[in-house]
């Protein structure tokens, strides 16, 4: 990666614009010395920066990665997903690749914060050079966390541009061991929270969307969280992963400590954020309502949940906007997002046991006789009594469109064979007879195709609460640690309408990991966890490989035909061991020859 110094593009906007913060589109051409000559432009250098970070509900192959795991499924043929998951990707693939991007803002990172102190704008004063700086160097340390869980072990570039002079084999660096980048991301972290140069939060809104304190604690939660889990602590598979020197990239040892790391990382987080989760109040009401809740934590914008989040979110867009990809043919969607059965099976019942246990009374057979809180009379049985999490997330079929125009009838949704939604009339259609609503506002009228303004949450308290309680879980060896882990989980399942865990669920270690991991996986359902998760976790042979399960899309004639409502499988997925990490761009190892490739690619 070389660091020139020579002409970049910036976007010439202000931190100040909100609607516009994470999304830099470059309208003019500074050299260096411009950038450093005035506050404006130093200014919307910092904000370009922002711009490589990955937007999560981008559709049409960007970073939403939901069809790559056991979560669902993307009709398009277009789809990287589809190919990775019957093994059709290599090297050159270029699937979901971010090395280039996340260094990209690795590189102007450090360039701003080797430059900033240049500039001499009488209106730019050091407490503001400072922030700035210490943002960039947050963002620096962010991207790094993104490569490493993308990628493993990197290459830690010189915080100093190269010389743009340098020999070639000057610029063949070899990557850093996997514990010596985390240890990076971390220190950097720790250390722009030590300067005191950040705020806590921002509270004005046209501010928000910056790197503050909390966002920086987060993701520092999130490193030591994939540090000690099992991908990359005391996983002897990657014994054999090693620079062409001989130097192991992976130490294979077991090391209960960086649970407690991770642990006290996101305790640290939960203590500053005592209001707890959103839980929202219905107008007219005295008690919060958890469907309204779960809903809006995530449409309701910077509520008290919020950690990070982008400003705005593309919500009727028609090119890459999540909510239309999501959304019915009949309002104007794209109708393609299918959930799988497994996901739809991983939602608890509305007395918070699982669809498998004993009492749960859940059933597969025929069609509900009476209308239940969320449902209508003639439901299938295998989607009444479900959780309120389930009908903020999933649209089965026969289920209302959440968007409802006043003086019109409200409009179901068909997704057998012969329906609106079905897949005879269109190659728009869910391979899985499901469709997603969660993240979808029931404001957005996609038929004129305005959605409402509101931001993308991409980290939220109850994400920590999460990573708090696996990081305890694993680490305590006492009654003591799993209850206090187990609070955290009745917490989230008390705003999600759900009774406290059994006390069955908290007698062991092993009980109580399936608990959280089963908490984890529907709180976070559709927010681009799951796909990390099932690779740290190390099961994804088993949850991503499996085939991937729904209804009979191609049979069904009526609501109540059932022929559609039989368990099918709809791909038959290929998941090898090299997957869990992605391969370094064979572009990259040609122009570094000691970059090593990882392990089976």
């Amino acid at each position: 990666m070389r660091i020139r110094n020579i002409c970049i593009a910036v976007g010439m906007f202000s931190l100040t614009s909100c609607s516009k913060y994470l999304d830099k589109q470059p309208d003019d051409m500074l050299t260096m010395n411009d950038v450093w000559a005035s506050r404006p432009q130093s200014q919307a250098y910092l904000s370009s920066i922002y711009s490589f970070i990955p937007d999560e509900a981008k559709m049409q192959n960007n970073y939403n990665l939901m069809g790559i795991c056991d979560e669902g499924d993307f009709i398009w043929d277009a789809a990287w997903a589809g190919q990775m998951n019957i093994g059709n990707w290599n090297v050159s693939s270029g699937y979901y690749d971010k090395w280039k991007p996340f260094y990209q803002g690795i590189r102007s990172a450090s360039v701003f914060i080797n430059n900033i102190d240049k500039n001499d704008d009488p209106t730019l004063s050091a407490d503001i050079r400072d922030s700035w700086k210490q943002e960039a160097r947050a963002l620096r340390a962010i991207y790094y966390f993104y490569l490493i869980r993308q990628y493993g072990p990197v290459v830690i570039l010189p915080e100093q541009s190269i010389d743009v002079n340098a020999t070639n084999e000057e610029l063949q660096i070899p990557r850093n061991s996997f514990d010596e980048c985390i240890s990076y991301v971390v220190n950097e972290l720790d250390a722009v929270l030590q300067s005191g140069k950040l705020p806590e939060t921002f509270v004005n809104d046209k501010d928000k969307g910056r790197i503050d304190q909390r966002t920086v604690m987060g993701f520092k939660s999130r490193a030591l969280l994939l540090a000690a889990s099992p991908l990359w602590n005391g996983n002897s598979e990657y014994s054999g992963f090693r620079n062409a020197d001989g130097k192991a990239l992976v130490n294979t040892t077991y090391d209960a400590n960086k649970w407690k790391l991770a642990a006290d990382a996101a305790k640290a987080l939960i203590d500053r954020m005592p209001l707890g989760l959103y839980k929202k109040v219905p107008a007219g009401s005295n008690a919060f309502d958890p469907f309204v809740s779960v809903r809006d934590v995530l449409l309701d914008r910077w509520n008290q949940e919020v950690i990070y989040c982008r400003p705005q979110m593309a919500s009727s867009n028609a090119a890459d906007g999540w909510e239309r990809h999501c959304a019915p043919r009949f309002v104007n969607g794209w109708n393609g997002v299918g959930i799988s059965q497994q996901m739809i099976d991983a939602y608890f019942m509305a007395n918070g046991k699982k669809i498998n246990e004993a009492g749960s009374g859940y059933s597969e057979n025929g069609f509900s006789t009476t209308a239940g809180k969320y449902t209508k009379a003639g439901t299938f049985n295998m989607y009444a009594d479900r959780e309120p999490r389930f009908y903020a997330s999933v649209i089965y079929n026969g289920a209302d469109w959440i968007y409802k125009e006043d003086g019109k009838p409200v409009q179901t949704v068909q997704l057998y064979f012969t329906g609106n939604c079905g897949k005879q009339g269109s190659h728009d259609h869910s391979a899985t007879g499901y469709l997603v609503c969660k993240n979808i506002s029931p404001n957005s009228n996609l038929i004129e195709w305005t959605g409402t303004l509101r931001s993308l949450v991409m980290m939220r308290l109850a994400e920590i609460y999460l990573n708090y309680a696996e990081a305890l879980n694993e680490y305590g060896s006492d009654q003591a640690s799993r209850d206090e882990a187990a609070h955290y989980i009745d917490l989230i399942r008390e705003r999600a309408g759900l009774p406290a865990l059994d006390a069955d669920k908290k007698v062991s270690r092993e009980t109580l990991r399936t608990a959280i991991r089963d908490e984890r996986r529907v709180e976070l359902a559709f927010e681009n966890f799951r796909a990390w998760d099932t690779r740290r976790w190390k099961i994804a042979e088993q949850t991503d490989g499996a085939p991937l399960m729904g209804m009979n899309t191609d049979a069904g004639k009526s609501l109540t035909d059932l022929a559609f409502y039989q368990r099918t499988i709809k791909e038959r997925r290929v998941f090898k061991k090299s997957y869990y990490l992605w391969p370094i761009p064979q572009s990259e190892i040609v122009r570094n020859r000691a970059c090593m490739q990882n392990p089976g690619w």
